[in-house]
């Protein structure tokens, strides 16, 4: 069932999103018991809010966190985003910006079951929410109500 959520995201994603997601641009799949890991490289670099616009708009995702670790630099910056779980796909994205203050890279984790990715995201937010100045969260009650 996870490979069919892999190819099923490898066909939709560039559909969505060819301006980021472009399958000649990804690198190695790791596939472990209850997800995957897809890294890609995006074709030039993004301004973070770009990516986040995106992801609202084009995949219609729901912004976990915005996270900022130090004022006083550009690099670090990063931005969770999960699909909604009340449609068929199961995944999460993140990214995270460079030196520069761009997005050049982002991670996809394809879940094998909507409990697994209830319990990431909530581990994603909890792990980074100390790191920095969170510009934006979720509220846990919310992202409990996305799972029920």
């Amino acid at each position: 069932m996870l490979r069919e959520a892999i190819a099923k995201f490898q066909v939709m994603a560039p559909m969505l999103l060819p301006e980021l997601i472009d399958g000649k641009l990804e690198e190695e799949t790791v596939v472990y018991d209850d997800y995957a890991l897809i890294p890609y490289v995006l074709p030039r670099a993004f301004r973070l809010e770009e990516i986040m616009d995106m992801f609202e708009d084009k995949m219609e995702l729901i912004i976990l966190y915005h996270l900022i670790p130090s004022e006083a630099t550009e690099f670090g910056h990063a931005c969770c985003a999960y699909s909604n779980p009340n449609s068929e796909r199961m995944f999460k994205i993140n990214v995270r910006t460079d030196a520069e203050g761009k997005v050049t890279h982002l991670m996809v984790t394809i879940y094998d079951s909507l409990e697994f990715m209830s319990s990431d995201v909530l581990l994603d937010l909890q792990l980074n929410e100390n790191h920095g100045v969170i510009k934006y969260s979720r509220d846990v009650a919310q992202i409990v109500n996305d799972f029920s």
